[in-house]
């Protein structure tokens, strides 16, 4: 090979280097930038992923903190609203002596008690369960009942006549007339223009109702008495004498020495709290508490100040230990500072020592 050729070649070699020096320039230029890219959509994916999990992370948080409260039903009262309404009760009962419910014609409660009216039946039911509770009144005879729909419980229906044989609700109704002369018939035979005429003899005077008879159209049976059915209005049940429910309404009734003795308790109750709030502590009356173990606890009212938190309770007629038993486990759920219990029992020197043990203030009402 001349020595041209050679040069040539070399020429032709050292611009294909240059050609492919610039390519893989190239080449890297165009991964680094892709690889950047990459890194960009990766980082703003795992921020898009981390931002989503803090604000889940968030959510999570403040239900752990905060539960939401439990909303009331419609209609149903609050703890304050109750202890209110108990207190109303009481001072009617202080006065008159005795609740006496009324029939209510075309209600789903079928009656009420007028001391309690604008109440649902449901609060109604609730305070005098906690009156009962608290032995402060009895449950008297029984002043009416009224019938019920057997699914839903409404007193709200509508009453059927049907046969007796079939069922059916076609029945026809026949009554019977009697008049002194001793004729008896269908009132179709006494039934005139001018009025009631007895057929018999002609008088129009001391014609009276004897008796009714039906009669089914449907398969022709005749009886005296048909069956009753009832269809609910609130649910729409149908529902007969058979089924029915019977819903009873008593008097409720209370000794004027057992009120005499709660209104002793209350007096000393409202003293108690008056003390705690001359010593500097926030009063909230009366209060349910939630413990650790979930159970809800009821006081008369819960004192604070600062970290100190004390309960006020009150009890009347229960036996003391077992009331202290019941209190001592409050206090332990709740980690309470202590309890003031306000009863009308004189305390043993045993029981005393025990609420001691417990950390329960024992307060005597006299």
């Amino acid at each position: 090979m001349s020595p041209t050729n050679i040069l040539q070649l070399l020429q032709r070699l050292e611009v294909l280097i240059i050609i492919a020096a610039s390519i893989a320039v190239i080449l890297t230029v165009i991964i680094m930038l892709r690889k950047g890219r990459g890194e960009k959509r990766s980082s703003a994916f795992e921020e898009e992923l981390d931002s989503i999990k803090v604000t889940s992370g968030l959510e999570e948080a403040v239900g752990e903190e905060k539960p939401a409260p439990v909303e009331k039903g419609a209609g149903e009262l609050s703890e304050e609203e109750l202890s209110k309404l108990e207190a109303r009760v009481i001072e009617s009962l202080m006065i008159r002596g005795a609740l006496r419910p009324l029939p209510i014609p075309g209600s789903k409660e079928g009656g009420h008690y007028p001391e309690l009216a604008g109440v649902s039946e449901k609060d109604a039911q609730r305070v005098i369960r906690g009156l009962l509770e608290k032995g402060l009144v009895i449950e008297a005879e029984r002043e009416f009942s009224a019938v019920a729909c057997p699914i839903c419980g409404s007193c709200m229906q509508v009453a059927f006549i049907s046969c007796r044989n079939c069922g059916s609700f076609k029945v026809e109704e026949t009554r019977y007339y009697r008049h002194t002369c001793g004729y008896i018939g269908p009132e179709s035979s006494f039934k005139t223009k001018l009025g009631f005429i007895c057929p018999y003899c002609r008088g129009t005077e001391n014609i009276e109702a004897y008796y009714r008879r039906y009669r089914c159209p449907d398969c022709g049976a005749e009886f005296e008495e048909p069956n009753i059915a009832f269809r609910c209005g609130s649910c729409g049940s149908l529902y007969d004498e058979q089924t029915m429910e019977i819903k009873p309404f008593r008097r409720i009734e209370s000794s004027r020495e057992m009120l005499a003795e709660y209104e002793k308790v209350s007096n000393a109750v409202n003293k108690q709290i008056e003390l705690l709030k001359q010593r500097g502590y926030e009063v909230e009356r009366p209060v349910s508490l939630v413990g650790e173990s979930g159970v809800i606890h009821k006081f008369d009212a819960v004192a604070k100040r600062d970290d100190e938190t004390i309960a006020v309770v009150s009890s009347l007629g229960e036996p003391l230990t077992q009331v202290l038993i019941r209190l001592g486990v409050a206090r332990s759920d709740l980690k309470l500072s202590k309890i003031i219990l306000v009863t009308n029992n004189k305390p043993t020197a045993t029981e005393r020592e025990f609420a001691r043990s417990l950390g329960i203030e024992i307060v005597e009402a006299a």
